[in-house]
């Protein structure tokens, strides 16, 4: 926690089995100046990585992937959102993905992949439908999804040499 955070502190009362007038330190604001975010619950199938945070591994089983932090992983999500300041190196399965931030490493969107200005965006891309804002970048391997054998992690793909 910085000494930019604020805190609020809640006393839990005897009852429960809590110790009487227990202060549990809460953030009020995730960064100064910015609104609190709704409490969403384990349901909502949402994971945030936030800034500062780093994390390395494997993650699927999630609908939601918010990164503004940097992660170091293989993923196989609904929904990436790669905020601005927000660092990817890896490999992702995506329906839709939303980036702002940079990505490095094997990215298939079998829906829409939106590159917002100063997004950047380098391997080997495939997706089904592509928004490139201005300001927006890609490079690399980038390529058109167009069966259902594109739609497949570049990884687990045998070697098509000599067909373009």
């Amino acid at each position: 926690m910085t000494s930019e955070d604020q805190v609020t502190e809640h006393k839990v009362p005897a009852s429960g089995g809590a110790a009487p007038g227990l202060v549990l330190p809460q953030l009020a604001a995730l960064r100064p100046g910015q609104p609190e975010r709704p409490h969403r619950s384990a349901e909502s199938g949402e994971l945030v990585i936030g800034r500062g945070i780093q994390v390395k591994g494997q993650i699927g089983a999630c609908k939601t992937l918010v990164v503004e932090g940097e992660l170091d992983a293989s993923v196989d999500v609904r929904l990436l959102r790669l905020l601005e300041g927000g660092e990817f190196k890896g490999a992702a399965v995506v329906q839709d993905a939303d980036l702002m931030g940079c990505f490095d490493g094997e990215l298939t969107v079998t829906g829409r992949l939106r590159l917002s200005p100063g997004a950047r965006v380098s391997g080997q891309i495939r997706y089904r439908r592509i928004l490139i804002e201005e300001g927006g970048e890609i490079t690399g391997d980038v390529a058109v999804l167009n069966g259902e054998a594109d739609s497949q992690p570049a990884a687990s793909k045998t070697s098509r040499k000599g067909r373009r």
